[in-house]
C-alpha cells in the first residue's frame, strides 16, 4: 500500500530473522543467553579489545570515528590495514577504508558510506546490518580454516603412510637382491687349492655368518616392523589395508631367506669336507 515504515520494518524483520538471530557467540559460561543484538555486541567487542581508541558499547556512537570497522578487518586480516596509522580525529578516512577494503578484499557489500555513520545519530539498524555482514563472512572463513586444518591432518596422515610404504618396498627390494646376490655367490664359489686357502675360506664364511648375516637379519625383522606400522595406520583411518606388490610379501621374503640358509648349510658342510681333506693332503705330504 506504499507504506514506507511498514516495508522497511519488514525488511529489518527478515534481515533479524536470517541474518541476526543465527549468530552464537562462544563464552567462558555457555549458560548464559543473549539475544542476537547482545550477541553480535558481545562478538564485536572480544574481536576489538586491545585495539587503542576502540571501546564498542552501542551500534552508534562507537563506530563513528571507524576505528571499530578497521579493527574488525585488521584483526581477521591485517594484511588489508595499517591500524597503527589510522587517527581517532579522521573518521571519513577511517569509515571509507575499512568499507573498501571490505567491498574489495572480501565482497562485503558496500551498504554504507562514511556520512551514514560519521554523523550526530548513527542508524542503529544499518550499522547493525552491516557488521553482520563481517560477522558472517568471518565466521565462515574461520570455518574453511578448520576444515582447512581437518583436510590437511588426514593429508599429513595419507603422506606419512605412504613414506612408510616407500620405505618398506625399498627395504624390501634391497633385502632381496642381496639375498639373491648372496646365495649366488655362496653357490659358485670355488675352493682353494691349498689347506691354508680353505682355512681363510672358513674364516671369511665364518665373518659373513657372524656380522653380515645378523644385520640384514635385523632388516628382515625391521621389515616386519614397517608391515605392521602401515596396516596399524590404515586401520585407524578405516582404510584398505596395503597389498605389497608381487614379490615382496613377507612369505616371498621369508623364503627367500629359508633358499640362503639352505646354500649356507650346504657351503659350510662343503667347505668343511673340503677342510679335511686339505689336512689329509699335507699329511701325506
Amino acid at each position: 500500500d506504499g507504506n514506507h515504515r511498514l516495508t522497511l520494518g519488514l525488511i529489518w524483520t527478515i534481515i533479524l530473522r536470517f541474518q541476526i538471530q543465527v549468530i552464537k557467540i562462544e563464552t567462558e559460561d555457555n549458560r548464559e543467553t543473549r539475544s542476537a543484538k547482545d550477541a553480535l555486541l558481545l562478538w564485536c567487542q572480544m574481536k576489538t579489545a586491545g585495539y587503542p581508541g576502540v571501546n564498542i558499547q552501542n551500534f552508534t556512537s562507537s563506530w563513528k570515528d571507524g576505528l571499530a570497522f578497521n579493527a574488525l578487518i585488521h584483526r581477521h586480516r591485517q594484511d588489508l590495514v595499517d591500524f597503527s596509522k589510522l587517527q581517532k580525529s579522521n573518521s571519513t578516512f577511517n569509515l571509507q577504508q575499512a568499507f573498501n577494503a571490505a567491498e574489495q578484499r572480501l565482497g562485503v557489500a558496500k551498504l554504507l558510506d562514511p556520512e551514514d555513520v560519521n554523523t550526530e545519530n548513527p542508524d542503529e539498524k544499518s550499522i547493525i546490518t552491516y557488521v553482520v555482514s563481517y560477522y558472517h563472512y568471518f565466521s565462515k572463513m574461520k570455518a574453511l580454516a578448520v576444515e582447512g586444518k581437518r583436510i590437511g591432518k588426514v593429508l599429513d596422515k595419507a603422506l606419512e603412510i605412504e613414506h612408510v610404504i616407500a620405505r618398506y618396498e625399498s627395504l624390501a627390494t634391497e633385502l632381496l637382491e642381496w639375498i639373491a646376490r648372496t646365495i649366488t655367490l655362496i653357490s659358485s664359489q670355488r675352493f682353494a687349492n691349498s689347506l691354508a686357502g680353505v682355512q681363510q675360506q672358513l674364516q671369511v664364511f665364518t665373518t659373513y655368518c657372524t656380522v653380515e648375516k645378523p644385520f640384514k637379519f635385523d632388516e628382515k625383522g625391521k621389515l616386519e616392523v614397517l608391515l605392521f606400522t602401515i596396516q596399524s595406520k590404515l586401520r585407524a583411518n578405516n582404510q584398505q589395508l596395503y597389498q605389497a606388490p608381487d614379490g615382496q610379501l613377507i612369505s616371498d621374503v621369508n623364503r627367500a631367506w629359508g633358499r640362503l640358509e639352505k646354500a649356507e648349510h650346504e657351503r659350510e658342510g662343503a667347505l668343511r669336507k673340503e677342510l679335511i681333506r686339505q689336512e689329509k693332503l699335507e699329511q701325506l705330504a
